[in-house]
């Protein structure tokens, strides 16, 4: 199994997409990772998901 970090645009997509009301799934879906990786980076920050916080 190889494992991948998110780079920082990766991270912005995620921080714009969830503003924008979209889904875990969808989110993953369009930025091209496994929802459980979008999970896990939404739950690393205490409250509002900032891409620059999370790097």
């Amino acid at each position: 199994m190889s494992y991948i970090h998110l780079t920082l645009e990766k991270r912005s997509q995620i921080e714009v997409l969830r503003k924008e009301g979209y889904s875990i799934r969808r989110i993953a879906s369009l930025i091209g990772v496994h929802h459980s990786s979008v999970a896990r980076e939404l739950n690393r920050v205490d409250g509002e998901y900032s891409a620059i916080k999370a790097q």
